[in-house]
């Protein structure tokens, strides 16, 4: 089975649990675990809105949406679109739900495909990739794509391989056969580089035992 497609039937399995990470809805024991030992996923998040202060009446592309929670987050910035991608069917529905939801369904649209292949007929002033590198395997071609559709900058985020945690989730992943990647500094300067990037920020976020993502801002 190809890497793509074991990846699509991982989330098509797992996008509800995962989006309770983002949910108050949910047990002691979950809270507890998101709380101390997912402290970057929150972190990324928050920093992404940061930096999308000034989406005003622009367009923003999310790659790798998932459950559509930035798209919430950034509607408050009153963008002129958002649009989300994602090859798991189950999570552009649950997208849709809570776009429908939050009463932002005129501003976001989603988009059940897989990036690499979905011809776009527009480019987009910023393009979100928070979490998505973590199963991409040449994030070179990714990234090269994403840079001939976007006009101002790119966010992206980047597992760290540096810690016991990243392992034990390399491990966890295996046994659900799901490919994932994992990057160092030095590594992830030379992918930037082949993907003709050259002024950005690599900030790595602290997580639990110094286990956070590297959070990567590039401006075109």
């Amino acid at each position: 089975m190809a890497d793509n497609e074991r990846i699509r039937q991982h989330f098509q399995r797992s996008i509800s649990s995962f989006d309770l990470i983002y949910s108050e809805r949910k047990g002691r024991f979950k809270r507890f675990v998101d709380n101390h030992f997912r402290q970057d996923i929150y972190e990324r998040y928050e920093l992404t809105l940061q930096e999308c202060k000034d989406i005003g009446d622009k367009r923003i592309l999310d790659v790798g949406c998932g459950s559509g929670r930035y798209s919430i987050g950034l509607a408050q910035y009153n963008p002129a679109q958002i649009v989300g991608i994602d090859f798991s069917k189950n999570a552009i529905e649950l997208a849709n739900k809570f776009a429908q939801d939050n009463g932002i369904s005129n501003l976001c649209s989603f988009i059940n495909g897989d990036f690499t292949k979905y011809q776009f007929d527009t480019k987009f002033h910023t393009t979100l990739a928070i979490g998505l590198f973590d199963y991409i395997a040449d994030p070179v071609s990714v990234i090269s794509k994403m840079r001939n559709i976007t006009l101002e900058k790119i966010i992206m985020s980047f597992p760290s391989k540096s810690t016991y945690r990243m392992a034990i989730r390399k491990m966890r992943y295996r046994l659900m056969n799901c490919p994932l990647f994992m990057y160092d500094k030095e590594k992830l300067q030379t992918i930037l580089a082949e993907s003709d990037i050259q002024n950005y920020t690599i900030r790595k976020l602290y997580g639990t035992d110094n286990s956070g993502d590297f959070f990567v801002v590039a401006k075109l």
